[in-house]
């Protein structure tokens, strides 16, 4: 009985934190230039001990209450596997409603044909998924007919609205399951999501041409119809500083504008280059023929150029022959992990969210 009255009295003051602090939640514009989610600069190992933000954390607790959330007569039915151990136990869980959409869906053929019969936008739904599994695996040639699915769609605070996924490999095959789950470290701007462990999903270079983004959207190699994508997208606030990862020296500016919109090029040693597309504009002083440093502002974020959809910067390298090479591989990169702080909501919340995950379809 003490344990019980334990669980309940835990739960009971998890939602009076969230909906307290919910009131307080504050809404801001475009970053300023001193507003960082990113500080590649400043962080060089992946064990980031960032101060614990009590905004952040009610923020990544559960959300139970969502005025876009989908109505439970159109969310997928699932059932719990309450065979299943976990610290929030079955019966616990299922005293809370799930806020969000809940999808559970079988692999035949790619993740968005999977899709068209259980998602009202599959395309988009399909996008966001991928995002949330190509550092780690091959969500496009990868995928075994008979892999599983599980979702939890909702509101983040960004445009990827997947609050958490679960990856089942179908059983005989050489793929590996895992969990993500959208957090917000403290001190970022953004959620971004995180493995099981609190390792973030997304690798970062050890220098990044922005500071304040709110995912990675592209990565380079990803299959776009008949080509591939040569740069990696990193979507931005309009007027988000853009600054050089190597320094060096300005060869180009502007060419093939109506494609590029605005772009910088700078030659950053043995032939190889970095090249800066979709720009709102050119930073004061760059030309051809300048010399800059590492981190110098080139431009700002925007939406330029007939291929682009939405605000965001595409930064490339090319070799000495102008062909892209991955700025993951040419540069080092790292992943951050959640601090000891961070980490006590975040167990609460990944550990409902699996509650809502371990199911099966009816």
């Amino acid at each position: 009985m003490t344990n019980k009255r334990e669980s309940a009295a835990n739960v009971l003051t998890v939602l009076i934190l969230f909906f307290s602090i919910s009131f307080m939640v504050y809404c801001g514009g475009e970053p300023e230039e001193g507003e960082l989610i990113i500080r590649a600069e400043d962080i060089t190992r992946a064990d980031s001990t960032l101060t614990a933000d009590v905004l952040s954390i009610a923020d990544t607790l559960i959300r139970a209450v969502s005025d876009t959330l989908t109505e439970p007569d159109s969310v997928t039915t699932l059932t719990p596997d309450i065979s299943a151990s976990d610290s929030t136990s079955a019966t616990e869980t299922d005293s809370i409603e799930c806020p969000w959409e809940r999808i559970a869906v079988q692999i035949n053929g790619s993740i968005y044909a999977s899709l068209q019969d259980r998602a009202a936008e599959p395309d988009i739904l399909g996008a966001h998924i991928v995002r949330c599994m190509w550092w780690d695996s091959d969500p496009w040639n990868g995928m075994n007919a008979g892999d599983s699915l599980y979702v939890l769609i909702g509101e983040t605070g960004r445009e990827n609205q997947v609050i958490a996924l679960r990856y089942v490999p179908r059983e005989g095959t050489s793929n590996e399951a895992f969990s993500v789950y959208s957090f917000k470290m403290s001190g970022d701007n953004y959620p971004s999501h995180y493995y099981s462990d609190g390792t973030e999903v997304m690798k970062q270079l050890n220098f990044m041409p922005i500071t304040t983004f709110e995912e990675m959207t592209g990565p380079c190699g990803e299959p776009r119809g008949d080509h591939y994508h040569t740069g990696v997208d990193y979507k931005a606030p309009a007027g988000t500083p853009v600054r050089t990862c190597r320094g060096g020296s300005v060869t180009r500016v502007n060419w093939n504008q109506d494609y590029n919109g605005f772009c910088v090029e700078i030659g950053i040693g043995s032939g190889y280059t970095e090249i800066f597309l979709h720009l709102q504009g050119v930073a004061e002083g760059i030309r051809v023929g300048t010399i800059v440093e590492k981190g110098v502002i080139v431009g700002y974020v925007g939406n330029t150029g007939v291929t682009s959809t939405a605000a965001h910067i595409h930064y490339q390298i090319n070799d000495e022959n102008g062909n892209p090479i991955d700025p993951y591989l040419f540069y080092s990169s790292h992943r951050r992990r959640l601090s000891p702080s961070d980490m006590a909501a975040f167990n609460t919340f990944r550990d409902r969210c699996d509650a809502w995950l371990r199911v099966i379809p009816e």
